[in-house]
């Protein structure tokens, strides 16, 4: 078979050492877990909704490729350098590598839609590619809103806040209990609107702990939102303080923010006024513990021991 016959009458070749290169950006990620607490969720969730072990652990498989491959994007889009301690993936193997593995692993997570729907209804995979596609647009609502507030210095109020972090953080959270429940129907209480605060609770808990934890600081370092710009939860609060009633601290916080230092002396007047000035620390604090209070009380989908820890560990500063 001459070439143009081979190239015309067969699939496109590829082999596994193509497949690694291509990949190297989000192995490099991958090869460096965090706590992933996504998975633990996803093990507790199924005590509600009673999947065969494999289908749980496929789930949790495309919610980490996913999540992996946001980080990759997200370090690109924040021009963050360090990322769980180590170089992030854009650093060594480039900008234009990077996208396209995150790009690419996007689509391979879809490949567990597939298994997930073999031996279901005929429609199953149907409804499991909508799913998919409402919170992957969803995600990406969120990070663009978040991108565009950032770059162009819009100052969002509480409220829009929390709409951006139910699209862009708690939209993983959400597609794993959607999907759960496309392939239970048999369950007593919808997760999704748990889900919903759960996304929110995890979004200012890290807008906190970039600011105040040793450990993240050592895998991001100092203060590193103050040097992306972000728009965080305790820089909203300071910023709309400042704005009401001290105009020369609102000039510090904005021009700083604009700027953009790496400089940890700067960051560290950001992070004073926050905790003395606009007390924006001590608010994030509280408002962590009140939200994480009403959660346990009024919103828990059960009594279950491991997500009350789970929920508990998450408002515990």
């Amino acid at each position: 078979m001459d070439l143009i016959e081979s190239i015309t009458f067969q699939p496109p070749l590829w082999s596994i050492e193509q497949e690694r290169i291509i990949k190297l950006p989000y192995e490099h990620l991958a090869s460096n877990p965090g706590k992933n607490i996504r998975n633990k969720l996803i093990h507790v969730f199924n005590k509600f909704y009673k999947l065969d072990e494999d289908k749980v652990n496929k789930i949790s498989q495309l919610l980490e490729i996913l999540h992996i491959s946001s980080l990759l994007i997200d370090d690109i889009e924040d021009d963050s350098p360090y990322r769980r301690g180590r170089p992030s993936a854009h650093v060594l193997y480039g900008t234009p590598m990077t996208i396209n593995a995150a790009n690419y692993m996007y689509f391979v997570s879809m490949l567990h839609l597939q298994q997930l729907s073999e031996n279901e209804e005929s429609a199953t995979l149907t409804k499991l590619l909508v799913i998919f596609n409402e919170e992957m647009v969803n995600l990406h609502r969120g990070q663009g809103l978040d991108i565009y507030w950032r770059d162009n210095f819009v100052i969002p109020n509480e409220q829009d806040y929390f709409q951006m972090v139910m699209n862009k953080t708690g939209g993983l959270f959400r597609l794993a209990v959607r999907i759960m429940e496309c392939l239970q129907s048999n369950y007593d209480k919808t997760l999704v609107p748990f889900s919903n605060l759960l996304g929110v609770l995890y979004q200012v808990r890290d807008d906190y702990m970039n600011l105040k934890d040793p450990q993240m600081i050592q895998s991001k370092g100092f203060a590193s939102d103050i040097t992306e710009g972000k728009f965080s939860y305790p820089l909203i609060h300071a910023l709309h303080y400042a704005k009401a009633q001290d105009p020369e601290g609102f000039e510090f916080l904005t021009s700083t923010l604009k700027m953009r230092s790496p400089d940890d002396d700067v960051k560290n007047k950001v992070v004073d006024y926050l905790e003395n000035v606009s007390l924006s620390i001590q608010h994030t604090k509280k408002w962590l513990e009140e939200f994480t209070d009403s959660i346990k009380e009024k919103y828990m989908p059960g009594d279950d021991k491991e997500l009350f820890n789970i929920i508990e560990s998450l408002g515990s500063l």
